[in-house]
C-alpha cells in the first residue's frame, strides 16, 4: 500500500527543452500529418465586423464553406510568411492593410508572379 501512495505523490520531472520547443508545435509524424487534413477541430474565432463582412462576401462569391475559406487563408498566410521571410512578409501586410487593390497589384507585380 505505501508503494502506491509513493507513485501517486511522485514529483513530475521538469521540462529540459528550449523555449522554442515550448512555443512551436512538434513536427507531425507522417501518420499525424495525414490525419491533420481530415480531423475536425472546434474553432472559435474572434474577428472584427469588417473581417466578418469580407468573409461573408467571399462566402457568397465562392459558394464554399466558411471553414474552408478560413483554412485556405491560414495556409496562404503561413506559406507566404515562410516564403518571403519576416521582413518582406511584414512589408506585404502593410500594403494589404492599406486596402487599396491597385496599389497591391503594383506591389505584387514587383515579385514577377
Amino acid at each position: 500500500m505505501p508503494k502506491e501512495k509513493n507513485e501517486k505523490g511522485k514529483i513530475p520531472k521538469l521540462f529540459l527543452g528550449s523555449l522554442d520547443d515550448l512555443t512551436k508545435p512538434a513536427p507531425p509524424s507522417k501518420k499525424e500529418e495525414k490525419d491533420l487534413k481530415h480531423e475536425k477541430k472546434q474553432k472559435t474565432l474572434y474577428i472584427s465586423l469588417d473581417t466578418n463582412r469580407k468573409l461573408i462576401e467571399l462566402y457568397g462569391e465562392e459558394g464554399r464553406r466558411q471553414s474552408k475559406i478560413i483554412e485556405d487563408a491560414v495556409d496562404l498566410y503561413y506559406y507566404l510568411k515562410k516564403a518571403l521571410g519576416e521582413r518582406k512578409f511584414d512589408e506585404l501586410l502593410e500594403v494589404v492593410k492599406r486596402e487599396d487593390v491597385e496599389f497591391l497589384r503594383e506591389y505584387l507585380s514587383k515579385f514577377k508572379l
